[in-house]
């Protein structure tokens, strides 16, 4: 497995529906916590996740777009995307925090989960 960050950027249609998106990023193994050596709050149309291949982390992102447009009874219109495997890279946030030891997990991709589920400073 691999970890692949995906940009995107969705044409407004509604205000809730980068929120939306998300929370219905989130089940498909797509996360917008990442975990270097403390853990950083990606931008907002920036996600993340551990995949076998990019067709993989792809075909995550599209269940979760429609899964949330079935959520939000609108359809979103894709304007760019780009998925790339994350190697030499570089993380800067304005919401970066050492993991708490309650939601320190076994792997990254765990730890990064339950700080999102969980701990109010990374809330959407």
């Amino acid at each position: 497995m691999a970890e692949y960050l995906i940009t995107y950027d969705f044409k407004v249609t509604v205000t809730s529906q980068y929120r939306t998106f998300s929370l219905c990023a989130e089940p498909q193994g797509l996360l917008y916590v990442y975990k270097a050596d403390d853990l950083f709050r990606l931008p907002n149309t920036t996600i993340w996740g551990e995949f076998v291949s990019k067709e993989a982390a792809r075909t995550a992102f599209d269940n979760a777009q429609a899964a949330a447009e079935k959520k939000l009874g609108v359809k979103m219109t894709l304007e760019k995307r780009v998925v790339t495997r994350m190697s030499d890279f570089f993380v800067r946030s304005d919401k970066r925090k050492a993991p708490e030891r309650q939601w320190t997990k076994a792997s990254d991709l765990e730890t990064c989960r339950a700080h999102q589920l969980n701990d109010p400073f990374f809330t959407y």
